[in-house]
């Protein structure tokens, strides 16, 4: 079957200006080094097919030169580049919409690979192995979700709710009085059979940028499951969930394996 990940990378972080209008966040460093070579840390632990980075035409040059670097780690490693040709947060298609126009171009949805889909601002230590095996074994959209323990937070994101069997039964983007504190945190399981379902999502003109909201909708319409990780979990949104990111990785040194020039 094979495993296609997608990371999209493709915001413009106005809550991060202005160092956001000059580097991307998913490049912003974390204990020294890209946020996304920690990201791809953890893919590297799973088997797939193909790495994609999903961005835009402003970030493609920045990109492009993080790749570079890469090949002083690894020789060999199959990760490519998907450029829409956005400059500018009015121009820009949408996490929704430039998720599809990436499948579109590296023709994932006729290649009968599955999908991971992961937000490229999002610093965890999570194992993926399970994660993956967990959607591959149910051939069932697999949400990754993530404790926090408080309402206060919870409700900045998306909330979930599950039954015994792990299946959701309730998904609320930023509920004003969440009903609980499982929320999604941007890692997603997608088998081949239900990608289209994005294209059927974007075609009600809405949310293109919400893929809180597209997980949203799916779950009222077919078994969409979780699958509830354990460690640290950090969303880089603020300069304080910034520096709160950059502390926790600096005092466990985990940027001591990568280069970087």
């Amino acid at each position: 079957m094979g495993l296609d990940v997608i990371i999209l990378a493709g915001g413009f972080a106005k809550r991060l200006r202005p160092i956001s209008d000059v580097m991307p966040k998913p490049l912003l460093h974390i204990n020294g080094v890209p946020l996304l070579n920690h990201v791809l840390e953890k893919i590297l632990e799973i088997d797939y097919n193909r790495i994609i980075i999903s961005t835009n035409k402003k970030f493609e040059g920045s990109f492009r030169y993080w790749m570079k670097t890469l090949e002083t780690v690894y020789e060999k490693i199959k990760i490519f580049l998907s450029v829409e040709p956005s400059q500018s947060e009015e121009e820009k298609f949408g996490a929704v919409g430039g998720l599809s126009y990436t499948i579109k171009l590296f023709n994932v949805d006729n290649s009968g690979h599955d999908l991971l889909v992961i937000l490229g601002d999002n610093l965890f230590d999570f194992d993926l192995k399970g994660f993956v095996s967990y959607g591959a074994r149910l051939n069932r959209i697999v949400i990754g979700a993530y404790n926090v323990k408080d309402p206060d937070v919870a409700k900045k994101y998306g909330v979930i709710e599950v039954d015994e069997n792990r299946r959701v039964t309730s998904f609320l983007e930023k509920p004003e009085k969440p009903s609980s504190t499982l929320i999604s945190v941007g890692i997603y399981y997608v088998p081949n059979r239900f990608i289209q379902k994005i294209d059927e999502f974007l075609g009600l003109q809405k949310y293109r940028d919400a893929v809180g909201k597209f997980f949203e909708w799916l779950s009222k319409n077919t078994e969409v499951y979780a699958y509830e990780f354990t460690g640290y979990w950090a969303d880089i949104g603020t300069p304080e969930s910034y520096l709160e990111a950059n502390r926790w990785a600096s005092e466990r040194n985990l940027g001591r394996r990568w280069q970087w020039p």
